[in-house]
C-alpha cells in the first residue's frame, strides 16, 4: 500500500486594508485555535500582504485537504471574509525540513 503523499494548500483572497499589528495579532488569536485540532492539518502559515491574505496549508494527504474545501467550507470564508477565496492544491512528494534536519521522500 503506497504511502498517502502529503499536500500543501494555497489559500488566498482579497483584503481591502491592511491590518495594524494589534488588530492582525487580536484576529489570529481569535481565529486561530481553531485550526490547532483539525483532522489532517499538519500546519498552517497565516498570510497577510498588500491586498491579499490567506494561507498554506501543509495536510497529510490530499483527500483530507479536499474533504476539508467543500461547499460549507466556501460558503463560511466568502461570509467571514466577503469574498470567495482561491485554493490551489498542490502534491509535496517531499519535504526539506530546516529545523529537525531532515529529508522526508513520500513517492512510493
Amino acid at each position: 500500500m503506497p504511502m498517502d503523499i502529503p499536500a500543501i494548500a494555497v489559500v488566498t483572497f482579497p483584503a481591502q486594508t491592511r491590518l495594524d499589528d494589534a488588530s492582525l495579532r487580536k484576529l489570529l488569536e481569535e481565529a486561530g485555535p481553531e485550526y490547532v485540532d483539525i483532522p489532517g492539518l499538519r500546519r498552517k502559515y497565516f498570510l497577510s500582504g498588500d491586498g491579499v491574505a490567506g494561507g498554506v496549508y501543509e495536510w497529510d494527504s490530499r483527500a483530507r485537504a479536499e474533504e476539508f474545501y467543500n461547499d460549507e467550507w466556501y460558503k463560511a470564508a466568502q461570509k467571514r471574509f466577503g469574498a470567495i477565496p482561491k485554493v490551489v492544491l498542490y502534491d509535496s512528494p517531499a519535504i526539506a525540513d530546516g529545523i529537525r534536519h531532515k529529508l522526508e521522500i513520500y513517492c512510493p
